[in-house]
């Protein structure tokens, strides 16, 4: 029996990024941010956050999360979902005009570029894993270690819009 091909979230989140849709529907200017993984009736699911990103002498000023993107996790060529927030009920009280943050935030203090890259990539193994973990029906024995290391990862003046995107999924892995 041949072994099913489980994607890279990353490479997933790339592809889509270089494709049609992201080209021609999310603003340029937009980054993508932390992912979450959830289910759509029987599909597993990535959806991709999206924030604008300024300079403010030596620091990166953060935006709030502007818009997201939701695609199935074996094909970044298929849009489930598109939400624009400033759009939506319960995002009124955001002013996407003024920054909500700054990074490096305070957990990341002390951290090199190469050191944060290599962060970075070891939370999105985390999240092959638990993909993995998911579509063989195990359960996800590095919960805690993805969890420690998102916590420190996660822009904490950004937490409570990803908490609007996906609270089930960020508060688990992301209790901060």
């Amino acid at each position: 029996m041949q072994e099913m091909q489980i994607p890279s979230v990353y490479q997933l989140i790339r592809s889509f990024n270089r494709g049609e849709f992201r080209r021609k529907s999310i603003p340029q200017e937009l980054v993508s941010g932390w992912p979450a993984i959830r289910r759509l009736g029987k599909t597993l699911c990535v959806t991709i956050p999206y924030y604008a990103r300024g300079r403010a002498g030596d620091k990166t000023i953060l935006y709030p999360l502007y818009c997201s993107a939701t695609v199935p996790l074996g094909n970044p060529d298929m849009l489930l979902d598109y939400t624009v927030y400033p759009h939506q009920q319960g995002w009124q009280d955001l002013d996407w005009s003024k920054p909500v943050g700054s990074f490096p935030h305070e957990a990341l203090a002390g951290i090199g570029r190469k050191e944060y890259q290599a962060l970075c990539a070891r939370l999105y193994d985390y999240y092959d894993e638990m993909v993995r973990a998911i579509l063989q029906g195990k359960p996800f024995a590095a919960r805690e270690e993805m969890g420690e290391l998102f916590c420190r990862l996660m822009e904490p003046d950004q937490y409570p819009q990803y908490l609007r995107i996906d609270q089930r999924f960020y508060r688990f892995f992301c209790p901060i």
